[in-house]
């Protein structure tokens, strides 16, 4: 009972996503990841990429019977492994209007959430994300968006493999500012049903205030997905306290 608690802490959907991607090099990210991650790479290179989308149904254990509103959040994140070989992605940092996530994911996964003007507009064949953060210590804007041709219901996604190294990740860490360590978190959703973007664009200040070089060109590639039912488990330090240290 504990384990299934656990392993389903909460259920949210993401809907209207947007993914950019940029190609990096490795040796610019490997100093901004703790020290028992490692950047994950394809065919030798790391990528960056700022995703976007709305999440709604939010249902927390074990108050899933209390309503939650949906809010758009932005996130910039890099691709990780750990010490065992297991696969996910790191956030150097998330954007939400909604504080009571923004305190919630801070306190719970050590997350660096950040409290932000953050809002999304889309239309059959175009996507648009602004943010703007709202505290004096951490203030960075950002403007992205991109065009796609829209999905036709029961079309498969044939993704490449690279598609595959961006899109499916299942499992996130995080660290808090007293710790050399990360915790770690489980997500569990259906493929991704997505296009690849046509033309994007992106100005701002998220990778910069994260002391990384802003974008100078287009994405590499975009993705856009419609929507995910997406299953999150409790942090790693939860099973940890039950006596199921081997979530890690």
């Amino acid at each position: 009972m504990t384990d299934r608690f656990l392993q389903s802490f909460m259920l949210q959907n993401w809907e209207d996503l947007l993914l950019l991607h940029w190609q990096v090099d490795k040796s610019d990210l490997a100093q901004s990841i703790p020290d028992d991650l490692e950047i994950d790479t394809f065919e030798g290179q790391a990528w960056l990429s700022v995703v976007g989308f709305r999440l709604s149904g939010l249902r927390i254990n074990p108050i899933s019977w209390m309503p939650w509103p949906s809010f758009w959040e932005i996130n910039l994140r890099t691709y990780v492994k750990d010490k065992q070989g297991k696969k996910g992605v790191w956030f150097y940092s998330l954007d939400s209007s909604d504080i009571f996530a923004v305190l919630g994911a801070r306190l719970m996964y050590g997350l660096p959430y950040n409290f932000s003007l953050t809002e999304g507009s889309v239309s059959s064949n175009q996507i648009t994300f602004r943010s703007r953060r709202k505290l004096p210590h951490a203030r960075a804007r950002s403007e992205f968006g991109a065009s796609f041709a829209p999905i036709q219901s029961g079309t498969e996604f044939s993704g490449s493999t690279l598609d595959h190294f961006l899109l499916e990740r299942y499992r996130f860490w995080a660290r808090r500012k007293w710790s050399t360590l990360s915790t770690t978190a489980r997500v569990r959703h259906s493929p991704y049903q997505a296009v690849r973007t046509q033309v994007t664009h992106y100005k701002g200040e998220l990778f910069s205030s994260q002391g990384l070089a802003e974008p100078t060109q287009e994405a590499t590639l975009g993705h856009y997905c419609k929507g995910l039912k997406v299953h999150a488990s409790a942090p790693s330090w939860a099973f940890s306290i039950a006596g199921q240290a081997n979530h890690r």
